[in-house]
């Protein structure tokens, strides 16, 4: 039997696979015990896991009626990702200012298997892009060595991605491939992280995540 943590994580990665493939979408409640029975867990690791969503603003609860995927709005993504772009060009000039070189080959590492992302689209693709794409923010975060940032910073990235999975081709599958300036804005930010210039770190995340909120919403 797998371990606790390990179950957590299983319900934790499952429930995002869910949401990937457009099982839920904003409005919709994740009941706990339909999660668990489709799953085949105990309701345990499935609570845990929808709590830490709670938890990283990914998922809202309401008193006796459960946790739910935020509404959208336009205005609401603005304010999303203003403070998201805000917080993480601080947690950019943070990291320049205290990464190590092992650090930095670690974001080196992220961008590589980056690269080698396949068959744009694909659930399995997405699935190794969340996890990579969120390594590489909040491990930047870390390397700041701010933990009142890096707790703001995880909560707005997920919180911006409630609307990045649901309106970004790349997740959408609408017009598979996308994800083409992500790659190229990650090496930029983390030389400027290697050469341990700080503005120029956060100018280039702030720019990094107001490219991705363009992207989404200005083609509207």
């Amino acid at each position: 039997m797998m371990a606790k943590i390990n179950l957590e994580e299983f319900a934790y990665k499952s429930i995002i696979s869910l949401i990937l493939e457009n099982h839920f979408k904003p409005g919709d409640f994740l009941l706990e015990t339909e999660l668990a029975e489709s799953l085949e867990l105990s309701r345990t690791p499935v609570r845990h896991a929808l709590s830490q969503l709670v938890a990283e603003g990914f998922l809202d609860k309401k008193k006796k009626k459960g946790c739910f995927i935020p509404s959208s709005s336009l205005e609401d993504a603005r304010h999303v990702f203003f403070a998201r772009e805000n917080i993480e060009g601080l947690t950019a000039a943070c990291a320049a200012r205290h990464a190590t070189d092992k650090d930095v080959d670690y974001l080196y590492n992220l961008i590589e298997k980056e690269k080698t992302v396949g068959n744009p689209g694909t659930q399995e693709s997405k699935l190794i892009y969340v996890a990579i794409n969120e390594n590489l923010h909040l491990g930047i975060a870390k390397i700041g060595q701010n933990k009142y940032l890096e707790q703001y910073c995880r909560h707005s990235f997920w919180r911006s991605n409630t609307y990045i999975f649901f309106f970004d081709n790349y997740y959408t599958g609408l017009e598979p491939g996308g994800q083409k300036t992500g790659p190229k804005q990650h090496i930029e930010i983390v030389k400027a992280i290697e050469n341990r210039n700080e503005e120029k770190a956060g100018n280039l995340m702030k720019q990094h995540v107001r490219t991705t909120f363009e992207q989404l919403f200005l083609k509207l």
